[in-house]
């Protein structure tokens, strides 16, 4: 680039300024009642990419911007071209789309030179910052060099740390791009600060080498500041055990000192939770580790779970083993808490105790309680234990004959190469049973080689021919899986059946099994698709573009804004479900501290049930971000009843995973929340027309 274009692009940068804060969603076109647009996303949910195509020539503005953002859903690569000329559309809100549906699309089906030649010369703030995002998710290692290379203004710099860690999440890092988020994790704009050091944290490649800057920013930041979170997960990988008292400072509790005399206020308790994680990956000792068990009586459950997580993968002294016994015979009643480290004691040596406890939790307890106390068997070799295991695997309940299977797993995984004939005899003795949660769990541990010559791929076959979609999809993709692993004369003849499949999600992991057994290049159709609920425009009307949903559960209310407008199959299955007392009394099945609040599986109760059908993936700008609400699926056009509410940012699952609202009142009720609390009942408030 010579010097004048140079200070040319420098001008046009300037032009456009805009708040460092996230994008505003995307603005209504009000899709509810203008029928050419709804005939767009008749088209994106028949993923009809010729139609859309077509749609982006039209002379509405509307209708050329809502068929670029269908395509961000339907991931059609031949509308690539027609998408890059979109980028040249004299309305912004085209272009914003256009970028968006490029960004969706497979990294090798986009030109990197088209999107950075239009960024240099783009005034409008909004399309730069997606243009921007578009080449993270796309881009290869010389767009990388070219982005950084522009020097973006200060207040598109929390897209541009987005965009380096999304080029590191794929494997592409660079120096250069290091010294930039090292740089600017100093930022005074507390976006550009989180966002930097979110990419430190999430690509272990970006921060390797950098601990003595990550300990210096980490020594001088607020205890209230988020980024602190993504830097202490940073530092548990580019650290090592030396850190530990500093690390352990950011878990207590308590005020800790700064600066002399002065003091800081608790850290956050998803800060607290990151500085439990690290500790256990930096195996810290000595006082380290008495912080984690002080942290076991955080006032914050999830924090006490993640100290007794991270304690159940280290090596303890006796005296520290007596410690922790000492507090299970004080918290009697805190299964999460008691269950990892009934872990830790098994791995430790204390048996005894962790056999009468789960011995004791089998008819005492919950089915959820019983079935997390299971895992600790797994490092026991003793009959007893062995007993205990063989109970479970015959469980009618999934809950914990799927923990009787993955104790089975962790055991050989420890055990490998002993063992062998009664770890086959127990997985395939569970997997016949044909449940999805089972074979999720036990297929892939049926593809290790030394289980092959006691036929394996037989039992994984037989297996696979009981199964069907809906409600059997992630078992048989786990089958698939495992089949492919295998080969075989066995396994080849099932994954070329599965080609020809109803369902593209079969046919996909069937084509990949293939490849792998065969060492050849097999591609699936991309057609048939499973059948859909059809969208009803009048009821969709009637919610309104901002309906409530309304979950009340046994911690308190939370209010949650749909956008029926950019997610409108999702809201309307969503909300029908709510309005029809299907979540009244489900679980929530899966928490994950400081990550997501999963349920809404009213089938099984346990993640790996749906309604029934498979919705659409709807790709939406909205960013999964502290509060957003998401839909759980097995892979694209997978989504059912299911939902996720994120503690934290997740960029990491924007445009995977259908975002369709966020939550407005009740966040501090998601934070409480634990494993297998409900949803006592949910409601619908509509915002339309009556």
């Amino acid at each position: 680039m010579s010097v004048r274009l140079a200070l040319f692009v420098v001008v046009l940068w300037s032009i456009g300024g805009a708040s460092a804060q996230p994008a505003p969603e995307r603005p209504s076109d009000d899709l509810l009642t203008r029928p050419a647009l709804q005939a767009v996303v008749e088209a994106q949910v028949d993923r009809d990419g010729d139609s859309l195509r077509a749609m982006l020539e039209a002379t509405d503005a509307d209708v050329r911007a809502r068929a670029a953002f269908a395509l961000a859903s339907v991931q059609d690569t031949t509308a690539v071209p027609a998408l890059r000329s979109r980028l040249k559309d004299s309305v912004p809100l085209v272009r914003i789309d256009a970028a968006l549906a490029l960004g969706q699309m497979p990294p090798s089906s986009v030109p990197e030179a088209p999107l950075l030649r239009t960024l240099r010369f783009e005034r409008d703030a909004r399309v730069q910052r997606r243009l921007i995002e578009a080449l993270g998710k796309t881009g290869d290692a010389a767009s990388l060099k070219d982005l950084l290379r522009l020097r973006p203004p200060a207040d598109r710099n929390p897209a541009l740390a987005l965009a380096l860690a999304r080029y590191g999440m794929r494997g592409i890092t660079d120096s250069a791009a290091t010294d930039w988020l090292t740089e600017h994790l100093r930022a005074e704009d507390p976006w550009t600060r989180r966002n930097a050091a979110y990419a430190l944290g999430r690509v272990d490649t970006l921060a390797a080498g950098r601990a003595d800057t990550i300990r210096a920013v980490l020594d001088d930041l607020a205890s209230d500041d988020p980024a602190a979170m993504h830097l202490l997960r940073a530092l548990g990988t580019a650290g090592d055990s030396t850190d530990g008292s500093r690390v352990a400072d950011w878990l207590r509790t308590a005020p800790r000192p700064r600066g002399g005399s002065s003091r800081r206020a608790a850290p956050d308790w998803r800060t607290r939770v990151e500085a439990a994680r690290a500790l256990a990956d930096l195996s810290a000792a000595g006082t380290s580790r008495a912080a984690l068990v002080s942290a076991l009586d955080d006032d914050h459950p999830l924090v006490a779970r993640t100290a007794a997580e991270a304690l159940a993968g280290l090596d303890w002294s006796s005296a520290r083993s007596s410690a922790i016994g000492a507090w299970l015979d004080a918290h009697p009643d805190q299964w999460r808490v008691t269950a990892p480290l009934l872990r830790g004691l098994a791995r430790n040596g204390t048996s005894g105790r962790v056999l009468r406890t789960v011995a004791r939790w089998r008819t005492d307890r919950a089915p959820v309680a019983y079935a997390a106390a299971l895992l600790a068997l797994a490092p026991i070799d003793a009959a007893r234990a062995d007993t205990l295991l063989e109970a479970a695997l015959r469980s009618d309940d999934r809950r914990v004959a799927a923990s009787g299977v993955q104790a089975v797993v962790a055991r050989w995984e420890r055990t490998r190469p002993n063992g062998a004939e009664a770890a086959f005899r127990r997985l395939s003795t569970a997997v016949r049973r044909g449940d999805p949660a089972l074979l999720y769990h036990g297929a892939p541990a049926l593809a290790d080689s030394a289980f092959a010559p006691m036929g394996a791929a037989d039992t994984l076959a037989a297996a696979y021919r009981t199964l069907a979609t809906p409600e059997d999809l992630e078992g048989m993709t786990a089958v698939l899986e495992a089949l492919g692993t295998l080969g075989g004369p066995t396994a080849e003849p099932v994954l070329r059946d599965a080609l020809d499949h109803p369902h593209p999600t079969v046919r996909q992991t069937a084509a990949q099994g293939l490849s792998e057994a065969t060492d050849t290049t097999v591609t699936a159709a991309a057609t048939p698709l499973p059948e859909t609920p059809s969208l009803d425009w009048d009821y969709l009307q009637k919610l309104g573009p901002h309906p409530r949903l309304v979950l009340e559960t046994n911690r308190g209310t939370v209010t949650i804004k749909l956008d029926a407008e950019q997610a409108p199959q999702t809201v309307q299955a969503i909300t029908w479900f709510a309005r029809n007392g299907r979540y009244n009394g489900v679980p929530l099945h899966r928490v994950v501290p400081n990550f997501v609040v999963q349920g809404g599986d009213f089938a099984r109760r346990d993640g790996f049930g749906g309604p029934g059908f498979f919705l659409r993936t709807e790709a939406t700008r909205i960013g999964h971000r502290r509060g957003t609400i998401g839909m759980a699926s097995a892979g694209t056009d997978t989504e059912g009843s299911q939902f996720f509410i994120p503690h934290s940012m997740q960029p990491h699952l924007d445009g995977d995973y259908t975002a369709f609202g966020r939550v407005t009142d009740g966040m501090d009720v998601v934070d409480r929340l634990r494993a297998f609390d409900r949803i006592e009942s949910a409601r619908v408030e509509a915002t339309g027309k009556q």
